[in-house]
């Protein structure tokens, strides 16, 4: 335990020194708890006790596939460490809780190494937005971009996929049944493409800010896609007027526990486009 906490009171200055310059924002302080916990497991783990040596190799190389486990970058991981060794009180509290993780794993695995590669393996949930787009589209202005607000996020894996968003639509936007569309989508090998049923949620034309959350469990192993629309309409033709604003569009994922899935691999595909089934409001 001394010589952890002599890496982690050694830590902040080799890191800020050794990692590369960044603009991005700063890592909440729950999220630098559990990637500081990693790092020293990792660390523990891919040395032996006699030849540990922490920074003794690139460390951005080396502890880059750590810290976008869990959503980020290297230069938002520096920023945030530059951050938090000015807020030396902050820094501090974050330093206590992973001591006090690392003495709660050493005390429950007794620090065996083949214990601690498979919590390494287990799937943790992510804040990390896999939303593929800028969070704020202003349709009138924006459509060229992308006309009906489409997109396609590949499946991380089995878990719930969390939507949500602001949408806003004015009495004078021409949109026909304006709507949000979004499926889970398949597409096999033989480039033939399949989706599973739809939510569709049909939005009141105001002028009111209206809040939207949508979970998707994929619990089959074939989907490769959740894709959708965030503003699908009838019209044939799509030269309309548009005055609807969409914001704050968020995709989270939190992955499934460890146990029996249905996996429909061995089984035949979906077949046809089934109808959508409408969300109520």
């Amino acid at each position: 335990m001394r010589k952890m906490v002599i890496w982690l009171v050694g830590l902040p200055a080799v890191v800020i020194a050794c990692l590369s310059c960044g603009n991005s924002g700063i890592i909440p302080e729950n999220d630098m708890v559990k990637i500081l916990s990693k790092i020293y497991i990792t660390d523990g783990i891919t040395f032996l006790p006699e030849k540990h040596t922490l920074f003794g190799r690139d460390t951005i190389a080396y502890y880059e596939p750590i810290i976008e486990s869990y959503g980020y970058t290297t230069q938002e991981f520096d920023s945030s460490m530059k951050y938090y060794a000015y807020h030396t009180e902050k820094l501090d509290e974050i330093f206590d809780r992973v001591i006090m993780e690392l003495s709660k794993m050493e005390e429950q695995a007794s620090i065996n190494p083949k214990n601690l590669e498979e919590d390494q393996n287990t799937p943790t949930d992510t804040s990390e937005n896999l939303w593929p787009h800028k969070t704020f589209w202003n349709m009138a202005v924006d459509y060229g971009q992308n006309r009906s607000l489409g997109f396609d996020i590949p499946v991380k894996g089995l878990g719930d996929y969390t939507l949500s968003f602001e949408a806003q639509l004015f009495p004078d936007d021409s949109s026909v049944e304006c709507r949000m569309n979004a499926f889970w989508f398949i597409a096999d090998n033989v480039q033939r493409d399949y989706r599973d049923v739809a939510k569709v949620q049909l939005y009141p034309k105001d002028g009111v800010v209206h809040h939207y959350s949508f979970t998707f469990s994929c619990t089959d192993s074939q989907y490769t896609h959740l894709k959708g629309w965030l503003y699908d309409n009838a019209n044939k033709n799509q030269n309309f007027n548009r005055h609807a604003v969409f914001n704050n569009i968020k995709v989270t994922y939190k992955p499934a526990p460890k146990s029996p899935v249905r996996n429909l691999k061995d089984k035949k595909p979906i077949k046809a486009f089934r109808k959508p089934i409408p969300v109520q409001q």
